[in-house]
Formats: structure tokens, sequence, C-alpha cells
């Protein structure tokens, strides 16, 4: 690999980090934004899902548009957005803590939102473009290591800017897709647009996935979406009874949410290494990641102190790292590959809703610590009863065609 294409998958690797840390690096800084605008935890929540719930939607239309439109110039849009997002959250900040401020914040976050789901869906789809074989397998690593130290280095970014003044997060978040801009504009000079697709029939290979294997499509996404859900729910949580109840502030904070988001990112890592390609292993480790999901959320509900706070969420966090690299598997392989683009932005599209809705759900939620574990508990339940019930009914079909 030559110095031009180290330089693009640098180039390239920039885009997830951007979109993790535009959730990620507020989460440890939340009780602080709250304390500053005078809100209530529940408002605080909508910080988060006013960021991912645009993101959400954006992803799946984004593949689409980047075909019509290339996605060099997709990208560059998407990162100005961002820009443009955080000048409005700045300003929200500066101005007198009243509603039209908390509002005005509100929109900057999802302007951002709507940005960040043009970045790293399209980076992928853009390594798919300029690499070919061994190479393109080194640029798609890259890629997902940006994603892991992303989730890993969110918190000490959070961390360090509110030890200036919390609203300095934004200013960060501002320069990193302006770096990313600007680079992306230098240094990628290939632009590709795909053969023309309407969007008539852009849905129709959809729906025609679906209803040929919704019965496991359908459980996968669920799964997918409840894991991030109660995890990031578990996250907001944990930001506020670790400033508040334990008096964990500063650096110390920032190292208590690296040891989940790194636990997160080491079981992602082995779990796909275990299972290569053998699909023999992948009962194995369903097995033990919904193990460590139930185990966690149920000693939740026995115990509370902060030891037990802090194996629950590593638990968990190790549980779902092993968890979502199987659903990952289970969605690209159910699927054609001329269907897979647009199925996997769906599934990416439901796990980025867990993401917006656990912070927001889990302000009312933790008022009632049994309460919101046991609600956690029953949530695993249904995933689990529904997975069992997809994969007993792919299993069928599947033996029903081997016997044609």
């Amino acid at each position: 690999m030559n110095s031009k294409e180290r330089m693009i998958i640098m180039v390239l690797s920039m885009l997830p980090l951007i979109m993790v840390v535009g959730n990620s690096i507020f989460i440890p800084i939340l009780p602080n934004i709250e304390h500053a605008l005078m809100l209530h935890p529940t408002e605080t929540g909508w910080i988060i899902t006013a960021f991912a719930v645009p993101a959400a939607v954006t992803i799946p239309l984004i593949g689409y548009l980047s075909d019509l439109y290339g996605r060099k110039k997709l990208i560059l849009i998407s990162l100005a957005i961002i820009c443009i997002g955080n000048v409005i959250s700045i300003i929200a900040a500066v101005i007198p803590p009243f509603p039209s401020s908390y509002l005005l914040l509100l929109v900057g976050r999802a302007i951002q939102g709507f940005g960040a789901g043009g970045t790293a869906p399209l980076a992928m789809t853009m390594v798919g473009d300029l690499f070919r074989e061994k190479k393109r397998s080194v640029a798609l690593g890259a890629i997902e290591v940006s994603n892991g130290v992303g989730k890993m280095m969110s918190p000490f970014l959070g961390i360090l800017a509110v030890m200036i003044i919390w609203y300095s997060s934004f200013f960060l978040y501002f320069l990193m897709a302006l770096v990313a801009f600007l680079t992306m504009f230098f240094f990628i000079k290939f632009d590709k647009r795909a053969p023309y697709t309407s969007f008539h029939d852009y849905r129709k290979t959809i729906q025609y996935a679906f209803k040929r294997q919704y019965y496991w499509l359908i459980p996968v996404f669920f799964t997918g979406g409840v894991v991030l859900f109660i995890l990031f729910g578990l996250l907001f949580y944990l930001s506020y009874e670790a400033e508040r109840i334990y008096g964990i502030i500063g650096w110390s904070k920032g190292v208590l949410f690296f040891i989940p988001f790194g636990l997160l990112t080491i079981a992602s890592y082995v779990s796909g290494k275990f299972i290569g390609g053998n699909d023999e292993h992948i009962p194995r480790v369903m097995f033990v990641s919904l193990l460590l999901l139930f185990l966690s959320v149920i000693i939740g509900m026995i115990d509370h102190n902060f030891y037990v706070l802090m194996f629950v969420i590593s638990a968990f966090s190790i549980g779902a790292g092993l968890l979502l690299p199987v659903c990952n598997l289970f969605v690209t392989s159910s699927v054609s590959k001329s269907e897979r683009g647009m199925v996997v932005s769906i599934y990416s599209m439901v796990r980025f809703l867990g993401v917006a809705l656990g912070p927001l759900i889990y302000s009312y939620w933790m008022m009632y610590e049994w309460d919101m574990f046991l609600r956690s508990t029953l949530l695993l339940m249904g995933m689990t009863a529904l997975l069992y019930t997809g994969w007993v009914m792919k299993e069928k079909r599947m033996g029903a065609l081997g016997s044609i």
C-alpha cells in the first residue's frame, strides 16, 4: 500500500470517529450541562436524543443520495452541516440560560445529527469504491479501529472540555469536523456515482428483502436496537450516579467511562476474531453474551453500590460487544449483495435509534432504580424470545430448502 492510499485511509478513518464523538463526548458531562442551563435530567437526555434521532433518519437516505450526487460531495456537505450545528450550539450556550437557549441548543444538536448521519456510512462505502481485495480488508479494519478509538477517547475529550468550560466541547467537535472537511477536500480526489436507481426501486428492494427474510431480520434488528438502548441508558445513569452519589469528577470520571467503552471495543474485536468464518462458534458466542447481559441487569436489582454498578455496566458492555458483531453477521449474510447496502443502512438506523432513545427513557426510569433494572430485564427477555423464535424459523426454512 503506497503513501497516497495510506493518506486516503487516514482521512476516511476520521469520519466514524466524528460520528461516535458526536454523542459519546457529551455523556460524561451531562450533569455539568444540566447545572449550567438549569435543566431537569429528562431535559438533559434530549441533548443525546436530539443528535441521534436525526442521524438515524439520515443513515438510510445518505447511501441513496450519494449514489445520485457522489460520495465525496455528500461527505463534505455532511461535515459542513456538523460545523453549522456546532456554531448554533455554541450560541445557545453563551446566551443567558432561558428556555429559548435550551431549545436553540437542541436545534444545534439536531443539525449536528443530520450531518453525522452522512459520515461513517459513506466512509465504508468509499472504501469499497477505492480499494480491492486485501487492501479493502485493511482499510475496513482501519475504519473499525477508528470507531473503537472514538468510543474510548470520547469520555476523556468530554472531561477535557468541561475542565475549561462545558460548551468548549462544541468548539472541539467543530474543530474535528473542520479538519475532516479540509483533509477530505484536498486529499480525496476520487468521487463516484452509482448507476441511477429511482427511489421507487430503492424502496422496492428493501421491501422484497424484508418480505423474504422478515422472520429473521426483524428479531436481529430488534436485538441490535435493544442492546444499545439499554447500554446507553445505563451509561446515562452512570454519568449521574458517578458525580452526584459518589463524587467522581474530572479525569477520574473519564477513566470511569473508558472502562465500559474499552470493554465494548475489545469484546467486539474478540467476537469477530473468534467467529472468523466458522458458523459453529456463533451459538457459543450468543450464549455467553446473553448470559452476561442477563447477569448484569439481575445483579443490578439485587444490590446497589459503586462496585456493583461498575460490574453491572462492565459486564453488560462485554455482553453487548460479543453480541453486536453476531447481529452484524446475521444481517449481512441474510440478504443478497444487491440488497445488502440498503438493508444494512436500515439496520444501522435501528441501532442508532436505540442509542437515541436509551438516555431519554432512562432519564425517567432511573428515578426508581430497582424498577429500571427490572424493566431492562423484561426487555432482554422479550428480545431473547423474539431472537430464539426467529432462529427456529430460520433453521426450519433452511432445513426445508435442503430437503428439496
